[in-house]
């Protein structure tokens, strides 16, 4: 038994030991096998400073080129701009500076022109049915003998229309928030008469006399007649215009201002006006 230990117990140790060599071999060998392949030729770093120089030119050029437009911009779009500012609002100013500088009078006839298209401030279509009588009586026999007379007359619809010239004298007061605007007179369009519908008739009439020639005289009166009417009527639309024209202050006051709607406007008409307080009017 001993024997057979003896001749199998020195192999096992020789086995023992070679394995350390085995696996420092095995590992030279795996080592030189893995080796990093040989380095390449150098990469040249222009590649990456070209673009990136590149890069920079176009932020650099592209904020001189807008640099340089708006160095150069037009001076006309420029005034559009600040006109555009000024329409909007931006910068509205106050109803006493306004005063201070004496402007709202010409501001108003300026912007008041434009919004109407024209230079009066039509207010008023008075529509009425319209009559007008012509008597004449006559004599014969040297006076002596007289004769019927004759009475006719006119029917027909007119139209009357009122305005305020804005190319008349117009002033403007401040008393406190209250903005008094002095107007001119009323004035009126020529009468619209509908000839269609105008019809003569006689009333009161004679075989001696000629009614048609009455009626001839009649109808050429009445071009001025229509004109004396038109004054008369004016009365009628006194209150009406001062509304009006009160509105349409107050809404151009509260848009051209930044004050103008706490502002009250009261009219007056020529014919109301008494003593002016001593105060700045324009």
């Amino acid at each position: 038994m001993k024997g057979f230990g003896g001749l199998h117990g020195r192999p096992a140790a020789a086995k023992v030991r070679w394995l350390p060599d085995l696996n420092r071999a095995l590992n030279t060998t795996v080592s030189e096998n893995i080796s990093e392949p040989p380095p390449g030729p150098p990469k040249s770093a222009w590649p990456k400073a070209v673009a990136v120089i590149g890069v920079f030119a176009l932020i650099v050029g592209g904020g001189v080129f807008l640099a340089r437009e708006l160095m150069h911009a037009p001076a006309r779009v420029i005034e559009q701009t600040a006109n555009l500012i000024e329409k909007s609002g931006t910068r509205l100013r106050t109803v006493a500076e306004a005063f201070h500088t004496g402007t709202v009078r010409t501001e108003f006839l300026s912007q008041a022109v434009e919004v109407t298209g024209v230079s009066r401030f039509q207010f008023a279509i008075l529509k009425q049915h319209e009559v007008f009588k012509r008597e004449e009586a006559g004599s014969t026999a040297w006076g002596l003998l007289p004769l019927p007379k004759v009475v006719v007359e006119a029917q027909a619809p007119v139209e009357y229309g009122y305005y305020l010239d804005f190319a008349a004298a117009w002033e403007f007061l401040r008393e406190d928030d209250t903005v008094l605007v002095f107007a001119p007179p009323i004035a009126a369009n020529t009468p619209a008469l509908d000839v269609s519908a105008l019809n003569f008739y006689t009333l009161e009439g004679s075989i001696w006399r000629d009614e048609e020639a009455v009626k001839e005289k009649l109808r050429q009166s009445l071009t001025g007649s229509l004109q004396e009417r038109a004054l008369q009527n004016t009365a009628l639309v006194r209150e009406l215009g001062r509304k009006r024209l009160a509105d349409f202050v107050e809404k151009w006051l509260a848009e051209k201002f930044s004050d103008g709607q706490r502002f009250h406007v009261k009219v007056i008409f020529p014919d109301e006006r008494v003593a002016v307080p001593d105060s700045k009017s324009l």
